[in-house]
């Protein structure tokens, strides 16, 4: 059957590209050539902890797709998704019981199947890898930043640090939980096929959320 993607891509080639640059700059735009043997230097900007916090913080799914073409060209030189993430699934992440399928980097696709145990997997291994205070700053936290600056604030400390994801009839929530007897509860809140407004499923998380943070 018909494919319901379409991918229309854009050739480009160094001739076009000059031609391009001098019709819009109004210049006369040439090719440089530069010897092979001449070393090349990575400049590094942002620190990545500023990246990941713009990233998780504000749900930037542009940036995460983004994110993932630099992984794959930082380790084999190649704008290849689909290598990064066989690579992360094979490697990184093979202890996955319920394998997903993952098509792009930046969860707009409903192609997208994650579980929550596969989610609560990933991390829980942050948490066992990241130090507590640094993984906990790239997560919006409730009340207070981010996605949710407006839900599940704290009484009056915050208890909540996660990261919303969001579609059409789609609500989905997964993070840290601090609970008032002092443990940290890993969870994925998932909700999907609802017709009531997003603000009535978030509502009832908020409700469970704050049980869990008074019982546990």
């Amino acid at each position: 059957g018909t494919k319901d993607t379409l991918e229309i891509p854009y050739i480009t080639s160094d001739s076009l590209t000059l031609a391009l640059l001098s019709q819009e700059l109004g210049k006369n735009i040439g090719k440089a050539k530069f010897p092979s043997h001449i070393s090349k230097t990575i400049l590094y900007g942002h620190p990545s902890d500023s990246v990941l916090k713009r990233m998780m913080q504000v749900s930037d799914n542009f940036l995460a797709e983004q994110l993932l073409i630099t992984c794959a060209a930082a380790r084999w030189d190649t704008l290849n998704t689909q290598k990064v993430r066989t690579y992360v699934l094979d490697s990184l992440l093979n202890g996955l019981q319920q394998p997903p399928r993952w098509v792009d980097g930046s969860g707009l696709s409903r192609y997208n199947l994650f579980t929550p145990q596969s989610m609560v997997h990933v991390l829980l291994k942050m948490y066992r890898e990241i130090p507590k205070k640094r993984l906990f700053s790239f997560f919006a936290i409730g009340g207070v930043s981010g996605t949710l600056e407006n839900w599940y604030p704290g009484d009056p400390n915050p208890y909540v640090y996660a990261k919303t994801g969001s579609l059409g009839n789609n609500h989905c929530l997964s993070g840290y939980l601090l609970t008032k007897s002092g443990k940290t509860l890993v969870f994925s809140f998932m909700n999907n096929h609802f017709r009531l407004p997003s603000r009535r499923v978030k509502q009832r998380m908020q409700k469970v959320l704050k049980v869990l943070r008074d019982n546990y």
